[in-house]
C-alpha cells in the first residue's frame, strides 16, 4: 500500500510541476496505471480530480498573466481618434460665353484630410486636437487643390481646445439630483458651438473654427414630454489682437472681438416629431480691422460693402485691393467696411420619422438680419433646407434641396459659406441639389450642384446662372 501511495504521490507531483498537461493526456497516463493495478479505483478518481484542478489553476494563472501583459496603460484608454478623408472633383461653369472670357471655367481636383484625437482625462475634463489640410490663411475652407507639380500640401491645427464640466466636483449632482452635467465651458480653437438647421452655412461656414471661449448652460432636460431641452450658449471670440502701435498697427487699431449667444429649445409634440427652434445674436467689434486684413491676406473673401482709401465704395462682388502694398494705405487699399455688423439669427428645424425607417424627413430654415447695416437695405439672408433619407447604413440614400439668399451686408463674407458661387460671399441667390449614397460602411458618395446668380448685378458683370458641381468620395473613421 505504501508503495502504491508513493507512486501515486510521484505521479501527482509530476502533474503539478508540469501544469501544462491537458486533462485528456493526464487521464490517459492514469488509465494505464489503473489497468496495471498500480492505482486503485479510489486513487485513480482522486488523481483525475487533482489533475483537473491543477489544470484549472494553470489556465487561470495563464489567463491572468495574459491580461496583465495585454493591458494598455491607463492614459491610452483615455484617448480616441477620429477623422475623415475626402476626394472631390469640382467643376465651375458659366452659362454665358461672355463671362467665360473674364471668369473662365474651372475643372479641378481637391482633397481634404482631417485627423483628430480626443482626450478624456475625467468625466468632467476633455480635450480635442484636430489637424486639417488646406490654406492656413483661409478660415473657411479645408480644401487643398491638387496642382503645383506634385508639391507637398500644408497641414495645420484646426481644433485645440479643453472643455470643463465640473458638475460633480461642485456637488451640483447631489444638489439638483441630476448626474448629467448642466453646464460646460470650452477654451481654445473649437467648432462653432451654436445650433444650425440642416447644415446651414448662412452665417458661419461649417469649416470655420472660431477662437476664444464658449459656455453652455442646460436649463431644462427631459427625456419625455413636449418640451425636451432648453439651452443657452454664450460665445466670446477673439478675432484679431494688437499690441501697442507699431509697424503692423498703423491705425491704432484695438482688438477685434465677437460677443454673442444663442437660446435653443427642443420640442417633441409626438414621439415621431422633433422641433428645434433657436434665436441668436452675434455682435462684432472693430470691424475695420477685419476689413483691412484683406489688404495683406489674399485668401480672405470680401464681398460686403467696403470703403477704399481713395474714398470709393466697393461691394456686391469679390473685392480685390489694387496696387495695394505695405503700409496698405494706397488709394486702392481697403480702409474699412461701409457699415457695421450685429447679426440677429433665427432658425428652426423639423425632423419627422416616417413609417419607412430609411426615409426620415427634415426641414430647416435659417434667417439672418444685420441690425447695423448702414445706408443700404441689403441686410437680410435666408436658407431653406429640405431633406429626405439618411446616410447611416450601406444602401442608404439622402436627397437634399437648399434655397439660399444672402444680401450683400446680411452676414460677414469672410466667415460665411465658401462654396456659394465662384468665390463664396454675399449678394447671391442660389439653388443647391445634393444626392448622398452609402455604398460601404463609413464611405459616402455625394453629387451636388449649385445654381447661382447675383441678387443685384454689380457694374461690369453679367448675370447668367453659374454652376458649381461637386462629386465627393468621403471615408470617415
Amino acid at each position: 500500500m505504501h508503495k502504491h501511495m508513493a507512486l501515486w504521490a510521484t505521479v501527482l507531483l509530476l502533474l503539478s510541476v508540469t501544469f501544462l498537461a491537458a486533462t485528456a493526456s493526464a487521464k490517459s497516463v492514469l488509465d494505464i496505471l489503473r489497468e496495471k493495478g498500480i492505482l486503485s479505483e479510489e486513487e485513480y478518481k482522486q488523481a483525475v480530480e487533482e489533475a483537473r484542478e491543477q489544470e484549472k489553476k494553470a489556465v487561470q494563472a495563464a489567463t491572468e498573466e495574459g491580461k496583465k501583459a495585454s493591458k494598455l496603460p491607463d492614459w491610452l484608454n483615455r484617448i480616441s481618434f477620429f477623422g475623415d478623408i475626402r476626394f472631390r472633383y469640382e467643376g465651375i461653369w458659366n452659362a454665358s460665353l461672355t463671362d467665360t472670357q473674364s471668369n473662365p471655367d474651372r475643372n479641378r481636383f481637391r482633397i481634404r484630410a482631417r485627423l483628430g484625437t480626443g482626450i478624456d482625462a475625467t468625466e468632467e475634463v476633455q480635450g480635442r486636437l484636430r489637424l486639417v489640410t488646406g490654406d492656413p490663411n483661409d478660415p473657411i475652407s479645408t480644401n487643398q487643390t491638387l496642382s503645383d507639380l506634385f508639391t507637398r500640401k500644408p497641414v495645420s491645427f484646426d481644433w485645440v481646445y479643453i472643455t470643463l464640466s465640473p458638475w460633480k466636483t461642485l456637488g451640483l449632482d447631489k444638489l439638483t439630483g441630476s448626474t448629467k452635467p448642466r453646464f460646460s465651458v470650452t477654451f481654445g480653437k473649437f467648432p462653432t458651438p451654436t445650433f444650425v438647421p440642416g447644415g446651414s452655412e448662412l452665417v458661419f461656414d461649417s469649416d470655420l473654427s472660431p477662437e476664444g471661449i464658449t459656455e453652455s448652460f442646460t436649463l431644462w432636460d427631459q427625456s419625455s414630454g413636449p418640451l425636451r431641452t432648453v439651452k443657452v450658449i454664450a460665445a466670446q471670440y477673439t478675432i484679431k489682437e494688437f499690441g501697442s502701435k507699431n509697424a503692423t498697427n498703423l491705425f491704432d487699431d484695438t482688438d477685434a472681438y465677437m460677443f454673442g449667444g444663442q437660446i435653443l429649445a427642443e420640442l417633441a409634440p409626438t414621439p415621431d416629431i422633433k422641433l428645434t427652434v433657436a434665436i441668436a445674436d452675434y455682435g462684432f467689434t472693430e470691424l475695420d480691422t477685419i476689413a483691412r486684413e484683406r489688404n495683406s491676406n489674399g485668401s480672405l473673401q470680401i464681398t460686403n460693402f467696403v470703403k477704399l482709401f481713395s474714398g470709393a465704395t466697393r461691394g456686391g462682388a469679390l473685392v480685390s485691393p489694387s496696387s495695394c502694398a505695405s503700409p496698405f494705405t494706397a488709394p486702392g487699399c481697403i480702409a474699412g467696411f461701409r457699415g457695421d455688423f450685429n447679426i440677429l439669427n433665427a432658425s428652426a428645424q423639423l425632423d419627422i420619422l416616417t413609417p419607412w425607417k430609411q426615409w426620415p424627413l427634415s426641414f430647416g430654415v435659417d434667417y439672418a438680419h444685420n441690425l447695423n447695416a448702414r445706408k443700404t437695405n441689403d441686410d437680410d439672408g435666408v436658407w431653406f433646407i429640405a431633406r429626405v433619407g439618411r446616410t447611416a447604413n450601406p444602401g442608404d440614400f439622402r436627397f437634399t434641396y437648399t434655397f439660399a439668399y444672402t444680401e450683400t451686408d446680411a452676414v460677414l463674407s469672410v466667415f460665411s459659406y465658401s462654396d456659394f458661387g465662384r468665390n463664396g460671399g454675399t449678394n447671391l441667390i442660389g439653388h443647391f441639389i445634393a444626392v448622398d449614397y452609402v455604398p460601404f460602411p463609413r464611405v459616402t458618395l455625394r453629387l451636388m450642384n449649385h445654381f447661382v446668380n447675383f441678387i443685384d448685378r454689380p457694374a461690369g458683370f453679367h448675370n447668367p446662372t453659374q454652376s458649381r458641381f461637386q462629386a465627393d468620395v468621403v471615408l470617415s473613421f
